[in-house]
């Protein structure tokens, strides 16, 4: 599967009804979007955190920051090739997501390498205050890696005690960007839609606005 339908099945996955779809969990009952990806979020072992992981954690955000810095205004983000996918979702407001310009290609995917300071998906919340009417509230990565005994990738760019990453299985994203999740792929393709088996890793840094939950958290509940 390319790039663009693998990013689109992640994000629509963020504000339709496939939360409960998260790899290895239970599906909850009627619960809103917060709570879902509170449910879909694995969480790995407590763990200790070292003043050197602290240390390179910080330094990684920050270089996250000086290379977004430019991006707090929406349509420098869009000149650079990051463009609006999915809904506007309470506590994570609207995906901007880099996609590539040949989909097509079967080179490796820039998704597949981790690089802090070019995030695969721009997070922003409503606010007319803000340059183009939307303001800057944090970034989210992906990351292709094997799954651990623990549920997380392994060797994660950020430490497990810190962050936790998530991801989805069985996706279906139809022609019109919604989603269905009891579909196999045999079905999904008979409607036109795209089939990812398994999405990629992915995590949130709330590094623009911070998260009463955590700057890793699933959710930040002060984006409306």
């Amino acid at each position: 599967m390319n790039r663009v339908n693998a990013t689109l099945a992640v994000v629509v996955c963020l504000g339709f009804a496939c939360a409960a779809q998260g790899q290895g969990q239970p599906a909850p009952h009627a619960v809103n979007t917060h709570t879902e990806m509170s449910h879909d979020q694995h969480h790995a072992a407590s763990a200790p955190v070292t003043f050197a992981e602290l240390e390179t954690t910080a330094a990684q955000l920050e270089k996250a920051r000086r290379a977004t810095e430019k991006y707090r205004n929406v349509q420098a983000a869009e000149a650079d090739g990051y463009h609006a996918i999915g809904p506007d979702a309470p506590g994570m407001g609207i995906h901007y997501v880099h996609v590539s310009h040949d989909p097509t290609s079967k080179a490796e995917s820039p998704a597949s390498i981790f690089d802090v300071e070019h995030p695969e998906i721009l997070l922003y919340e409503k606010d007319p205050a803000s340059p183009g009417g939307f303001a800057l509230v944090g970034v989210s990565y992906l990351l292709t890696a094997e799954p651990g005994n623990d549920g997380q990738p392994k060797n994660p760019p950020f430490p497990k005690s810190l962050a936790s990453w998530h991801r989805h299985s069985d996706i279906c994203v139809l022609p019109d960007r919604s989603v269905k999740t009891q579909l196999n792929e045999e079905q999904c393709k008979a409607q036109g839609g795209s089939f990812t088996a398994l999405t990629q890793w992915m995590v949130h840094a709330w590094i623009w606005k911070d998260s009463p939950a955590g700057v890793f958290s699933p959710t930040n509940p002060t984006v409306q």
